[in-house]
């Protein structure tokens, strides 16, 4: 295991290519290929979003990637996912403990995210709250959570 986990925090017009295709290919392998998710992957927000990933050592591919971004007014997580070979490392517990910092850092106060019912444990250790009720969203059952920083 790498000794120091940084994530890189880029928009799309300051990543490589290569850095843009881990990222890609991590979330089409978890989203598509692994959940079956039907709906677009990469959408027009990942033009105005933070990308957030580590990649490997060889740098060939994503160990762990995320995105924020700003919507009416509102900081929003998504796309969370930990590539399924580094899974049980705490990534994502680094990655987002990475995020709420650097948020903080942005003067942030909350963080809110449309949580896969099945990640929900997962938001919960991290300290997130859940508000409103259960909602399908690409055929997946969500909650809204929200983290104050």
């Amino acid at each position: 295991m790498e000794k120091q986990e940084t994530f890189k925090f880029k928009k799309i017009a300051d990543m490589s290519g290569q850095e843009m295709y881990c990222v890609a290919r991590l979330r089409i392998d978890t989203f598509v290929t692994e959940q079956k998710i039907t709906e677009p992957e990469l959408d027009d927000q990942d033009f105005t979003a933070i990308q957030v990933f580590l990649l490997n050592k060889e740098q060939n591919r994503a160990r762990a990637v995320c995105r924020i971004f700003k919507e009416n007014d509102q900081w929003v997580l998504g796309r969370v996912a930990v590539a399924a070979q580094t899974r049980g490392q705490h990534l994502g517990t680094k990655m987002m403990q990475q995020v709420h910092q650097y948020l903080r850092d942005l003067g942030v106060k909350q963080l809110i995210c449309h949580a896969q019912m099945q990640a929900k444990p997962f938001y919960d250790q991290l300290g997130y709250q859940t508000k409103g009720e259960v909602f399908t969203e690409a055929g997946i059952e969500h909650i809204m959570m929200y983290y104050n920083l």
